[in-house]
């Protein structure tokens, strides 16, 4: 009886030991690339490119990162104005609209092998010079008939057009961009107005266009949750207002039963942060009885105005965030933005068209994409800075690891069970893609991309 006592406390021992193991040594990171556990989702997509051309070679790099969308907004050509620039004449007349431009930037990105994210509606504006492009729309119905037939002509052939099949509509963005209605770039009409309207649009277009996607609205975002987490204090007037409007659009849809395939949102700041918001969009759409619409953040750049230079530790935050959305289960997401024009929140590219160290972390997600499983990772915990996501599919497997640590380099050892390291790929210090043996240590503001053989 002693000895059976003995036996099953050392199993107990036993069981907690490899349980505090594995909890515990977070340096150790457990991949099991045989058990795959979801789907590798496209987060990795980005807003505008730097040129609107087929065959354009920096645009090639998009393809080369496995990218599938790119959304369309802030490229002028497409705004509805543009296409449809006299509002008084006749949706169902094809002379009415002016396709040219449009046409150019669409074939161009799906050139790059990528589709348009048509976004319907304005563009950056001023509020004053350009008043009447951010105006509600006198007729709704015909505004949505409008957008009717921009999708006729991409989609249906329609006025000489095209049969691309693009599936992503959204209606706006950002209408809640400020408070104050003369100092909003891109909706000078009150909230209830944009909901009439989104309403209007998406029971039109949907009934249309069953099958394709239609959502909106391109929120500014949840900034004020993270203030204190109370949305009364600690938070600017403005941010609150961002979360205010939020919660009466999903009111008021829901109680007119708008169809919204989508919700989509834009965010400017950390990666802890941005996982607080995926949390209190997915409660807040189940809540209004949304819980099947898909999640995308088709705006975001990992606090791009505390970054003096795009250096490596810019790839490495850029890259725990496609991390953490691939984990939290964001349906898509669009990096603002590919364009290569130099400013901060374009990070993908530096001077002369070169690849960033944030452009490498978005390519080895890519390749993350392209073998299609997300593999387990069984350590219940990391360390709080370091991500790590890994694949598998029929062509290999592999790791995505990034070290957002502002000093602290990270001991590292992985534990693949019968699958070997084949190659190890990092940014170095002069922000180059480079082959490297396996570190033992990950190095602060670094990203590995690992890839793996079995036996």
């Amino acid at each position: 009886m002693r000895q059976k006592t003995v036996s099953f406390f050392s199993a107990i021992f036993m069981f907690i030991g490899s349980l505090a193991q594995l909890i515990f040594t977070p340096n150790v990171i457990r991949v099991d690339f045989d058990n795959v556990v979801d789907e590798i989702r496209p987060v990795h997509n980005i807003g505008r490119m730097p040129e609107y051309e087929t065959g354009s070679e920096v645009n090639r790099l998009f393809t080369e990162a496995n990218m599938t969308s790119c959304r369309t907004h802030d490229i002028r050509a497409t705004d509805i104005h543009n296409i449809f620039p006299d509002f008084s004449k006749d949706a169902d007349d094809e002379s009415a609209y002016s396709f040219s431009e449009c046409d150019k930037v669409i074939e161009s990105i799906i050139d790059t092998g990528m589709e348009p994210f048509f976004r319907l509606g304005v563009s950056y504006s001023h509020p004053v010079r350009e008043r009447e492009f951010l105006l509600p729309p006198n007729d709704y119905d015909k505004w949505a008939q409008i957008c009717e037939h921009i999708i006729m002509h991409y989609n249906e052939g329609w006025a000489d057009g095209f049969d691309y099949n693009i599936k992503y509509w959204e209606i706006w963005n950002e209408p809640e961009n400020s408070d104050d209605l003369s100092d909003n770039h891109f909706w000078l009409g009150t909230d209830e107005e944009f909901f009439r309207l989104y309403d209007t649009a998406a029971k039109y277009l949907k009934q249309r266009f069953p099958s394709l996607k239609i959502g909106g609205y391109g929120s500014c975002g949840f900034y004020a949750l993270t203030k204190t987490n109370a949305l009364n204090t600690g938070a600017t007037p403005r941010n609150k207002y961002f979360v205010t409007c939020f919660e009466n659009f999903l009111k008021y849809i829901e109680e007119h039963d708008s169809p919204m395939d989508f919700f989509s949102w834009h965010s400017y700041t950390t990666t802890e942060k941005n996982a607080r918001y995926v949390e209190y969009v997915r409660e807040s759409l189940a809540k209004a009885g949304y819980g099947d619409a898909e999640i995308i953040v088709d705006e975001w750049n990992y606090n791009p105005m505390e970054n003096d230079k795009i250096d490596r530790r810019y790839g490495a935050n850029q890259t725990s965030m496609l991390i953490m959305f691939q984990n939290e289960g964001i349906d898509m997401a669009h990096y603002y933005d590919g364009d290569d024009d130099g400013q901060m929140w374009a990070g993908l590219f530096v001077k002369g068209r070169q690849p960033s160290s944030a452009y490498y972390g978005f390519w080895a997600f890519g390749q993350l994409y392209k073998l299609g499983g997300q593999a387990k990772i069984k350590n219940l915990r990391l360390r709080e800075d370091l991500y790590a996501l890994a694949a598998s599919g029929d062509d290999g497997q592999a790791l995505l690891i990034a070290n957002v640590s502002d000093k602290k380099d990270r001991k590292l050892k992985i534990d693949a069970g019968d699958y070997t390291v084949e190659k190890c790929m990092t940014v170095n210090e002069n922000c180059e893609w480079i082959e490297i043996p396996l570190p033992e240590k990950i190095e602060s503001g670094s990203i590995l991309y690992i890839t793996f053989n079995k036996g």
